[in-house]
């Protein structure tokens, strides 16, 4: 049986996050390969780096030329945590009416209403990124919808009322049949035809920043970062271990 458990930083801080969510937090520490614990452990190492300047021009990577200091990031925020991203109003208003000529009832459309989730939100006042990250599988989005667009879509109504542009990343692994895909949706949804085809429920769609970036890459970043991250007395050596152990040190 697996006793010994994975190298978190900031266990205190963690534990406090996630009071709500006690089956997450077991499985971060537990899992042998878990992303949200690498999410949390390289964004929230991340968001204390001494230099705010230098930091937003390396997250550029994520959200584009328009992420400026000072940037907040936040993690797993929309769906139990302020600020809650919800589904675009057009599309829930698309799947009522679905579901009604259907002959379902309000119920029939409940899930597909609620609040999702942003792993990472990084806000500027130019740029709002939302950042899926993920190891070998890509999850889908409520009721097996398209994660980009959901993202994308309930990403551009927040970005809206914040007067800024919207960027959406994501963070996988390098290599890989579910690397190939995701690449490859994100090349296609970076035709504007193709996107706006994607929301039909919205009359236009304005530009969005597409990136990805694999943590092979992140990581080589955050390690050339990590004296300037305030990390003295974190499990650091275990954290390079457990990076080495799914291949991605």
């Amino acid at each position: 049986m697996r006793t010994k458990l994975n190298p978190a930083f900031y266990g205190d801080e963690l534990r406090l996050l996630l009071g709500d969510e006690p089956g997450r937090l077991e499985r971060m520490l537990r899992e042998p390969a878990n992303a949200d614990l690498l999410t949390w452990n390289v964004f929230a190492s991340l968001d204390r780096h001494a230099d705010r300047d230098y930091l937003a021009y390396q997250l550029q990577a994520l959200g584009g030329a328009g992420v400026r200091a000072p940037v907040r990031l936040s993690l797993w925020t929309g769906r139990h945590r302020e600020p809650l991203l919800r589904p675009g109003s057009g599309y829930v208003t698309a799947a009522r009416a679905r579901a009604q000529r259907a002959g379902g009832n309000a119920s029939a459309t409940e899930a597909l209403e609620a609040p999702i989730e942003a792993p990472v939100r990084i806000e500027t006042a130019d740029v709002l990124v939302l950042v899926d990250t993920m190891l070998d599988r890509y999850p889908a989005g409520v009721g097996g919808r398209d994660r980009i667009i959901e993202l994308i879509d309930a990403g551009l109504d927040h970005a809206r009322r914040l007067s800024c542009a919207l960027a959406v990343a994501v963070v996988r692994r390098s290599g890989g049949r579910e690397a190939a895909e995701v690449s490859e949706r994100l090349n296609r949804l970076r035709d504007p035809a193709v996107l706006a085809a994607e929301l039909p429920h919205r009359g236009g769609v304005p530009e969005v920043v597409l990136r990805e970036l694999s943590w092979q890459q992140l990581l080589r970043t955050w390690e050339q970062e990590v004296p300037y991250l305030g990390l003295r007395g974190q499990p650091t050596r275990g954290f390079t271990e457990y990076l080495r152990s799914l291949d991605l040190s």
